[in-house]
């Protein structure tokens, strides 16, 4: 095999390689951790496909070569490492070291298994005639690459799990498509070369990453506002009550304290709604120091209380933050129930800032009386 003949046979799986690439160069969506994992990906892919490149060619010398084992056992212990590190794109934070070896074990026990094959004949071994012949564990390989191919699949099924059906469905297409291919790779008496089936997929993938973490707020995790008008438009006719919430005194605070202690302010603020907004309600980051929340499939009293668990949450913390609700009614827009929640919000910040007035003039009389 020369090097003209590699890249004619491969020229599409490098294309797909070059362009994952160059999105990992100019993506500002991405996690940095998520882009080293995608490139670890590309390359272990890489390597592979240059293995099953070798060992291809290997097969056609007439007596069997110290390489063909050696090559075959490389590409049998590579598939599993290559799932794995695609299964961890969307962990959110990095395992740590014992968790990593835990789930690493089934794909590491198994390689003195295929690199002493010629020898055991457990798995697999070649006759000096180089011809293939199968041992016992001959689906061994199969069986630990089931393992992890359902391991990327629940853990992406788990990744999208509180996200919206029609983005949880465009995933499932991307993942369970090609999924779906490895039996037909399987039954197929050619030689098989997953190259071409696991970069397709990762530019899919990566491609879907990427777009979904553009969705978010990158200071806060909350959705951003393109998100927020997209869903008050497309999804107007399931949306109940909007919530409009404003972070108070941020202005101060950023001048008092420098930008650091506003934005965590903003991010003990989303930290708040997240944990009591409830699985009915959606979380958005609009502007500076304003957030919305919709509500689906509730009552006035739902909304109520999940106002005051945040209220009494934000007593916990240095900040202050004030809440308006609105019913969307019948009658009336998306826009305009937030239009009224931002009324109402308004009033709740007068009051408080009326209470804290209050409160500093009875501090400020109190001291003077001692």
């Amino acid at each position: 095999m020369n090097f003209l003949q590699f890249l004619t046979e491969n020229y599409v799986v490098l294309f797909e390689f070059a362009g994952i690439l160059i999105m990992l160069g100019i993506s500002a969506h991405t996690p940095t951790r998520m882009k080293r994992l995608t490139f670890t990906a590309i390359l272990l892919i890489f390597v592979q496909l240059i293995v099953y490149s070798l060992e291809l060619w290997t097969q056609s010398f007439a007596t069997l070569s110290f390489w063909r084992p050696f090559l075959t056992a490389t590409q049998y212990s590579l598939y599993p490492f290559i799932l794995y590190v695609m299964t961890m794109i969307t962990v959110p934070s990095r395992l740590t070291w014992y968790k990593n070896l835990l789930l690493l074990l089934p794909a590491i026990a198994v390689i003195p298994l295929y690199y002493t094959s010629q020898r055991t004949h457990l798995v697999c071994w070649f006759h000096v005639e180089n011809k293939w012949a199968p041992g016992p564990l001959r689906y061994l390989p199969y069986a630990v690459f089931a393992l992890y191919l359902i391991l990327f699949l629940v853990r992406n099924v788990v990744f999208l799990r509180s996200e919206a059906k029609q983005i949880r469905w465009i995933l499932y297409f991307i993942v369970f498509t090609p999924a779906a291919g490895v039996p037909l790779f399987l039954l197929s008496d050619d030689p098989i070369n997953y190259s071409l089936l696991f970069t397709t997929s990762i530019v899919l993938y990566y491609l879907f990453i990427y777009l979904h973490f553009a969705r978010f707020d990158a200071l806060t995790g909350l959705l951003n506002r393109q998100v927020y008008y997209s869903d008050m438009h497309n999804g107007a006719d399931k949306i109940d009550y909007a919530v409009s919430i404003d972070l108070n005194d941020l202005k101060h605070i950023n001048d008092g304290y420098g930008h650091d202690a506003g934005d965590v302010a903003l991010k003990t603020v989303a930290s708040v709604l997240k944990k009591h907004v409830g699985r009915h309600g959606t979380v958005y980051r609009i502007g500076g120091d304003e957030f919305v929340i919709f509500y689906r499939n509730v009552d006035e009293g739902d909304v109520v209380r999940a106002i005051a668990k945040m209220r009494e949450e934000m007593e916990k913390t240095p900040y202050v933050c004030a809440f308006g609700y609105a019913k969307k009614e019948s009658l009336h827009s998306v826009e305009d129930a937030v239009r009224f929640a931002d009324r109402e919000m308004y009033d709740d910040k007068t009051q408080i800032k009326k209470f804290q007035e209050a409160e500093k003039r009875a501090r400020g009389a109190a001291k003077r009386r001692d």
